[in-house]
């Protein structure tokens, strides 16, 4: 990428995913001991639903290392908008369920600026891969958008998988039903943000049982405290360290 100011923008995303880190880092030291920690965030060696999606994005990573070319390059692209635009979300409703709950406030309040740079990141992308298109239509056969669809596919697959092992049927409020349904509408959002077609029949429209978890992540979102006096998310003020 030559381009200044995406440089620019990929930088300041490095520079926020650090402050990702050490916001998780935060929020493990303040419920555990720092071996617990440590193991918990080594598990995906160990754990094979963890290491099956780290593997897979990290195979187009070493694909393009490789063989760098534009097929491999778009296959990074993609797997970089999965990242932000997939993989996270079944962990975003996790706290989001909290809050909403009033348990955990502080800490949903973490995920929700965490959220929020995610959310930019993804525009990121997104606008670098149909730039990409723009540049490079020859690239994008039929054959090419199946794999980068398949990709987006397997991606849902995964992150309901996942859903599945950590939350469940055990956490209330949510149900594996409702993760299904909300990452396969996220799915079709995510495809057809980048000029692929639906990867899942019948989930276009967000589900209502999952309005929730859009509301929280908006940048103006209203929160009533349990003495009915609202909270504006986005002004740093009305902040609490309450975890």
């Amino acid at each position: 990428i030559s381009a200044q100011e995406v440089s620019f923008c990929i930088n300041l995303q490095c520079f926020q995913e650090d402050i990702h880190s050490q916001s998780y880092t935060y929020i493990l030291d303040t419920i555990c001991s720092p071996d617990e920690r440590n193991s918990i965030i080594y598990d995906f060696k160990n754990d094979s639903i963890m290491l099956k999606r780290y593997e897979f994005i990290n195979g187009k990573y070493e694909e393009f290392i490789d063989n760098p070319n534009l097929i491999s390059f778009i296959k990074v692209l993609v797997a970089n908008y999965i990242l932000e635009g997939l993989y996270f979300y079944t962990g975003f409703m996790f706290f989001y369920n909290l809050g909403r709950n009033s348990k955990m406030n502080g800490t949903a309040q973490i995920i929700r600026k965490v959220n929020k740079d995610e959310n930019n990141h993804l525009s990121l992308f997104k606008n670098i891969i149909l730039e990409f298109k723009k540049e490079h239509k020859e690239i994008f056969t039929p054959e090419v958008e199946s794999i980068l669809e398949n990709m987006i596919k397997e991606a849902c697959i995964q992150e309901i998988e996942w859903g599945f092992y950590i939350i469940g049927n055990e956490i209330r409020g949510l149900n594996i039903d409702m993760i299904k349904d909300y990452i396969k509408y996220l799915g079709n959002i995510r495809a057809t943000s980048i000029g692929l077609k639906p990867i899942f029949e019948g989930h276009q429209k967000e589900p209502l049982s999952m309005s929730w978890v859009s509301n929280f992540s908006k940048d103006d979102y209203i929160k009533l405290d349990n003495y009915g006096s609202s909270s504006l998310y986005s002004k740093s003020s009305t902040l609490k360290d309450d975890l």
